[in-house]
């Protein structure tokens, strides 16, 4: 499988978050890297992320809507 870059969230100016599913050792899992601007226009992965077993990433989701919940709507 190739690497599936499903999302990018923006976390400043020069950073964002990748949300990918990538193939490690056999095993397809979902990567949340860090991404910088390279100084080429465009942005290049760290290895600051973490790595979520596909069997783990509903408990995951429901764990980020409950937090999401508990914290009440953003600040305007």
């Amino acid at each position: 499988m190739h690497d599936r870059l499903i999302g990018e969230v923006r976390k400043s100016a020069r950073e964002s978050i990748r949300v990918v599913l990538r193939e490690k050792r056999g095993d397809v899992g979902l990567d949340l890297r860090i991404a910088v601007a390279n100084g080429r226009g465009g942005l290049t992965e760290t290895a600051k992320g973490i790595r979520i077993p596909l069997a783990q990433v509903g408990d995951v989701i429901s764990a980020l809507q409950e937090a999401q919940r508990l914290a009440g709507p953003p600040d305007p």
